[in-house]
């Protein structure tokens, strides 16, 4: 393992670190430190470098065996994986409200937009840093075969996700959905069912990469 290799493993377990305080944080001092402030500011400087390291030695992040749609396949999972755990820590925060927000300023804050547009351009600005990286982008056969395969996994796994919400809403007495089932947090549910569908996506594609390689 190279040390960019090794570098990058370093930004990733401080930027999880940070993720986790972002997300988990409590609301009072730890100690006289803001540990959700401090987490979402180790996580973004994390963020920052893994920019800077797939700038400066982005041909060395990844194995050379790697093509360069199995390193967007990774890039992206952990990115999407990240934006999940976001959005769905903000709806579970905001449910404990007694009030039904009816508009979607209401729902989420300012600083959670900003930090969704920032994920959004940190991995479309990798994603590019990458493809430069590598050369030219090829789509073989293969390549096609894996990502049909992935999405029969992210249809399968909205499928499922549907019917286990049928399940919950025929089995949990309305007044407990009421907060859910408002119109605009149930509109942010589906956009979180889609997120959730092509996380399963990514997870399916950089797998059978790694098994294609076994």
């Amino acid at each position: 393992m190279g040390s960019a290799q090794r570098l990058s493993w370093v930004v990733l377990l401080v930027a999880t670190a940070g993720l986790l305080g972002a997300l988990f944080g409590p609301s009072e001092r730890w100690g006289g430190v803001d540990l959700g402030a401090t987490g979402a500011a180790v996580f973004m400087l994390a963020l920052a470098a893994a920019i800077w390291l797939f700038a400066a030695r982005g041909d060395q992040v990844f194995p050379e065996h790697m093509s360069v749609s199995e390193r967007r396949a990774w890039v992206g999972l952990a990115f999407i994986a990240v934006i999940l755990a976001t959005f769905m820590r903000q709806l579970w925060a905001l449910s404990g409200r007694a009030v039904v927000p009816e508009y979607i300023h209401g729902l989420f804050s300012h600083q959670f937009l900003q930090r969704l547009i920032t994920l959004i351009i940190a991995w479309s600005v990798i994603s590019w840093l990458i493809g430069r990286q590598g050369g030219e982008v090829e789509t073989d056969e293969r390549d096609l075969r894996l990502r049909h395969r992935a999405d029969r996994a992210g249809d399968w796994a909205f499928t499922l996700i549907v019917i286990a919400g049928i399940c919950v809403l025929a089995s949990i007495p309305a007044p407990l959905l009421a907060w859910w089932l408002s119109p605009i947090v149930l509109a942010n549910l589906l956009i979180g069912l889609l997120i959730a569908k092509s996380l399963v996506e990514h997870v399916a594609l950089a797998f059978a990469y790694r098994a294609g390689r076994a």
